[in-house]
């Protein structure tokens, strides 16, 4: 004997419940109830970087503007996700839908490694923050450039190779000791010795060449050792020679 009592269960459970909630929802739909009025930004970034970053999440809060009023079931993410990738500055990033009527991103500035200083202007020193991956930004003032090392020179803002070999010795110092990357005030390069650095402590200079940069700070960390150990200060280390560290002391 068929069941009418289960198959009416069954008709508004599978149809006549979808059929309840989706005109619900285009209902509120056609009220405005989903247009986005909230647009939340996360940031994930160093506490020495945050007011490097500030300027920028301001600039994007402002493009991300043009999405609100839009309803949030027919926002295109893709289209977020394009004006996201836009930015110089973000490495990564994620966009969600946060219901019913907000949009949340999350994003990954690049680490910046240092600052290509440029001419002062009206009294201000800016400078153009270079990124992980060698990219140049837009000019900070030293308000907000954060507190990494100083290049200078034409060379640094015209030539992405010269700024990823400066990446490159940055990255090839060790994370401790008197030659880790917080005592670097300084990276500059030139065709005859190639690179070099100046340490902010000391003053001392540092001649890296052009490539083995991970061998030559290894060498020189252990020639700073054994200075320290015999209380000796060295002015120049130059470490662009095949099997040698040269030093000229004080």
């Amino acid at each position: 004997m068929f069941n009418w009592k289960r198959f009416f269960k069954l008709t508004a459970t599978f149809i006549l419940l979808p059929a309840v909630v989706l005109i619900s929802l285009y209902s509120l739909e056609q009220q405005g109830f989903f247009k986005i009025d909230q647009i939340k930004i996360n940031v994930t970034v160093k506490e020495s970087q945050k007011a490097f970053v500030r300027p920028y999440i301001e600039s994007l809060n402002q493009k991300l503007e043009s999405f609100k009023g839009q309803s949030l079931w027919q926002l295109s993410l893709k289209q977020v996700s394009q004006t996201l990738k836009s930015e110089g500055w973000i490495t990564e990033f994620r966009v969600s839908r946060a219901w019913p009527s907000g949009l949340e991103v999350e994003i990954e500035p690049y680490q910046v490694e240092f600052l290509i200083q440029s001419k002062e202007q009206k009294g201000v020193t800016e400078f153009y923050p270079v990124t992980t991956n060698g990219t140049v930004l837009s000019k900070v003032d030293s308000r907000q450039a954060p507190s990494v090392a100083v290049v200078r020179g034409e060379t640094f803002l015209k030539n992405q190779k010269v700024r990823e070999g400066a990446v490159a010795i940055l990255k090839s110092l060790p994370p401790e000791g008197k030659l880790r990357r917080i005592h670097v005030s300084e990276v500059g390069y030139d065709k005859k010795d190639g690179y070099w650095i100046t340490l902010s402590q000391s003053d001392m200079k540092i001649k890296y060449g052009e490539d083995q940069f991970e061998l030559k700070s290894n060498r020189v960390s252990q020639v700073m050792d054994y200075l320290e150990n015999r209380d000796l200060k060295a002015r120049v280390i130059d470490a662009n020679l095949s099997k040698k560290v040269l030093v000229r002391l004080h």
